[in-house]
C-alpha cells in the first residue's frame, strides 16, 4: 500500500512527536513511510534530515538532504549535505563534494576548510596544508584564520624558528580577550600549545592549555559530583543480580567489537589493528546505540530497571539489540565485523552486554598521567567537558577506574579483554594476537602493518595511527610533571608516588 504525498507531511508530524516520546522505533517508521510518500515540502526536508541523523537512519538522513539541495540548491544546503556525508562514513563520497564545492567557490574558507579536513582524514597531508594555506593567504578571513590553523598544527612538526608561530601569536593578539571571541581563542590556543609544546616552550604550552580550559568552562556540562554519584549507584546496583534479573535479549550476532578506554589511551590504535583484519569492516565513534537505546531514559540501575518495567519491557533487549544492529548497517552497510569506539560506553556497559550478549569487548588501561595529559591538550568538540580541567580529569578517572574493576567482576570473563597500553608498545606482537584472538579473528600477518592500511580516520589520533608503534610518547607527560600537580594530588592524593603504570 503506497502513501499519498499529502499524508507525507502528517506523518512527518507524528515521528517528531514520536521522538518527543523517545519511542524511536515508531520515529523511523514514521520518517521511511514519509519519505516514500514524498511530500512537497521544499526546504523544510533540511529538518526531516536533521531529525534522521540524530537518531542514525543514515539513508533516511541523506535521502532528505539531497530534497533539501533540491529545493534550494545554496552553498548551505550543499555544504550540510557534505557534513552529513562526512559525519557518516560516507568519506570517499565526501571528499568528492568537497571538491565540487571547492571548484565553485575556490576563495570560501568554509569549503576550502571542508575539503582540507576531507583530506587530512585520508592522510592527504601535503593537499591539505596547500589549501589551509590558501585559506590563510585569503584577505577576507582577518580573524576567521584560527580553524585553519588548528587543523595545520595537527599536521605538522614545528621548529624553533617556524615562522607560523609568530603569525599565530599575532593573530592571538587580534583576537584579545573579547566575550564575544571567546571560542575563536580557545580554537588558536590549542594550536599555539601544539607549537610551543613541538618546540621545547614547556611553560608557554602549558599556559596555552590551560587557559583554552578555562575559557570553556562556562560551557561545561560535566559535573564532577554528579558523576560520581552515577558511578557509585552502577558500581552499588548493577551486580550480576540485577543483570540476571532483566528479560534477556534474542540476538546473537556477535559483529560488533567494541572498544571502550578513555580518549588517547590507544583505543584509535586497536581500531587500526582491527580494521586491518579481512574480516572486520570498519570502525568509528558512533554513538549508535544511545540512539537504539533512547527509551531508556539514563542508565542507572533504577532507570534501566523503569525502562525494562514498561509494556513491552519483556522484548525491549531484542527490541534495542536489533535496532543497534538495524543503524549499524546504516552506517556500515553489511559485510564484516565493526568496531565501535564511542566515548563513555562504560557508563552502561552493563545494558550494552544485556542487549547484544554476544558482543566483545576491548578496555584500554594506560598510565593515568599520560592519559590525561593528552586529554587536557586535546581540543574535543564535544563529549569531554571534563578534560578542560586538570582536577575534572582527575574525578573522572578516577570514576573510570572504578567502572573498570566493576565491570571487569561483573561481566563473563570471556566478554570483557583489558589491554595496556604499555604492554602493548612494548610487545605488540603477543597483544595483537591477543586481541584477535579474544574477537574471534584468526591471524593474519598483515595487521602487523597496521599504519599502512588506507581509510580515513576521524579521530583525534587520525597522525598516530598511520605510523609503526613508537614508545616516545608515554612518558611525555613528564616534562609537565610540576604544572600537573592538581592532577595527581586528586587522583592518586597528595604526596603519592605516581610514577609507575
Amino acid at each position: 500500500m503506497t502513501t499519498a504525498p499529502q499524508d507525507g507531511a502528517r506523518l512527518i508530524n507524528e515521528a517528531v512527536e514520536a521522538f518527543k516520546a523517545r519511542d524511536r522505533d515508531t520515529t523511523a517508521d514514521k520518517l521511511a513511510r514519509a519519505i516514500k510518500a514524498d511530500p512537497p515540502i521544499g526546504t523544510k526536508w533540511a529538518s526531516v534530515s536533521r531529525l534522521a541523523a540524530t537518531m542514525g537512519e543514515v539513508s533516511i538522513a541523506l535521502t532528505a538532504a539531497r530534497r533539501n539541495i533540491a529545493a534550494a540548491p545554496t552553498p548551505e544546503s550543499r555544504q550540510a549535505y557534505a557534513n552529513l556525508l562526512s559525519q557518516n562514513g560516507r568519506s570517499e563520497e565526501a571528499l568528492r563534494e568537497a571538491q565540487a564545492l571547492v571548484r565553485e567557490r575556490p576563495n570560501d574558507p568554509a569549503a576550502l576548510h571542508f575539503l582540507a579536513t576531507c583530506q587530512v582524514q585520508f592522510g592527504d597531508n601535503d593537499a591539505a596544508i596547500t589549501n589551509l594555506r590558501r585559506i590563510l593567504d585569503l584577505p577576507t578571513v582577518a580573524l576567521g584564520a584560527e580553524n585553519a590553523w588548528a587543523v595545520l598544527a595537527g599536521i605538522k612538526k614545528f621548529t624553533a624558528d617556524d615562522p607560523d608561530i609568530p603569525a599565530m601569536e599575532a593573530l592571538a593578539a587580534r583576537i584579545g580577550h573579547a566575550p564575544e571571541r571567546r571560542l575563536n581563542r580557545v580554537v588558536l590556543l590549542y594550536a599555539l600549545g601544539k607549537a610551543y609544546d613541538d618546540t621545547g616552550q614547556t611553560d608557554k604550552a602549558f599556559a596555552a592549555f590551560h587557559e583554552a580550559g578555562q575559557l570553556q568552562m562556562p560551557d561545561s556540562t560535566f559535573n564532577a559530583d554528579q558523576s560520581d554519584l552515577f558511578v557509585d549507584q552502577v558500581v552499588k546496583g548493577y551486580d550480576g543480580a540485577f543483570i540476571d534479573s532483566l528479560p534477556k535479549s534474542a540476538v546473537d550476532s556477535d559483529r560488533p567489537i567494541f572498544i571502550l578506554g578513555l580518549p588517547r589511551s590507544g583505543t584509535t590504535l586497536v581500531e587500526q589493528i582491527l580494521v586491518s583484519h579481512s574480516a572486520v569492516h570498519d570502525g568509528a565513534e558512533v554513538n549508535l546505540f544511545r540512539h537504539a537505546a533512547m527509551s531508556v531514559q539514563g542508565y542507572t540501575p533504577e532507570a534501566v530497571r523503569a525502562a525494562f518495567a514498561q509494556p513491552g519491557g519483556e522484548t525491549l533487549a531484542t527490541r534495542i539489540g536489533r535496532a543497534y544492529l538495524h543503524l549499524m548497517d546504516e552506517r556500515f552497510g553489511t559485510e564484516g565485523r565493526v568496531i565501535d569506539k564511542t566515548l563513555n560506553q562504560t557508563r552502561f556497559l552493563g545494558l550494552i552486554h544485556q542487549c547484544l550478549p554476544n558482543a566483545k569487548f576491548i578496555w584500554l588501561r594506560r598510565h593515568p598521567a599520560g592519559i590525561a595529559w593528552s586529554c587536557f591538550r586535546t581540543r574535543f568538540v564535544k563529549g569531554a567537558d571534563w578534560t578542560r580541567s586538570l582536577t575534572d580529569i582527575a574525578r573522572h578517572f578516577r570514576g573510570e577506574d572504578r567502572l573498570h574493576e566493576h565491570w571487569t567482576k561483573v561481566l563473563p570473563p570471556e566478554t570483557l579483554l583489558t589491554v595496556p597500553y604499555e604492554q602493548l608498545v612494548d610487545d605488540p606482537d603477543t597483544w595483537m594476537r591477543r586481541i584477535l584472538d579474544h574477537a574471534g579473528l584468526e591471524w593474519e600477518d598483515q595487521v602487523k602493518d597496521f599504519h599502512a592500511t588506507d581509510r580515513a580516520v576521524t579521530t583525534a589520533s587520525f597522525a598516530q595511527v598511520r605510523q609503526p608503534l613508537y614508545a616516545s610518547s608515554k612518558a611525555a607527560w613528564k616534562r609537565y610533571e610540576t604544572p600537573m600537580k592538581p592532577f595527581f594530588d586528586t587522583y592518586y592524593g597528595p604526596g603519592v608516588d605516581y610514577d609507575t603504570p
